[in-house]
């Protein structure tokens, strides 16, 4: 039986699945909250989810969303079709 790391690329093609996964996850939370995911417990973020003193951290929030939504998926696309096709 073959180990599935048992080579260079399958050990990059899994690193690289489990990377892209985690940020496009990241970036639909983000998105989801409105750009306020990480600076928040629950109940403060739904006290400050509309206090325009944090529209600049909302603002960079939904920038970082939107980029790795755009430009991560096909990345993601790539690293899956690689390994159906070299594991």
């Amino acid at each position: 039986m073959d180990f599935a790391f048992s080579n260079p690329l399958s050990l990059f093609l899994y690193a690289g699945l489990f990377i892209t996964g985690f940020l496009l996850l990241l970036a639909l939370m983000i998105r989801l909250t409105h750009g306020l995911f990480f600076s928040r417990t629950p109940k403060r973020f739904l006290e400050d989810q509309n206090d325009p003193r944090y529209d600049h951290e909302r603002r960079a929030g939904l920038a970082f969303s939107h980029l790795a939504l755009c430009y991560l998926p096909p990345f993601f696309l790539g690293f899956l079709i690689l390994s159906f096709l070299f594991l």
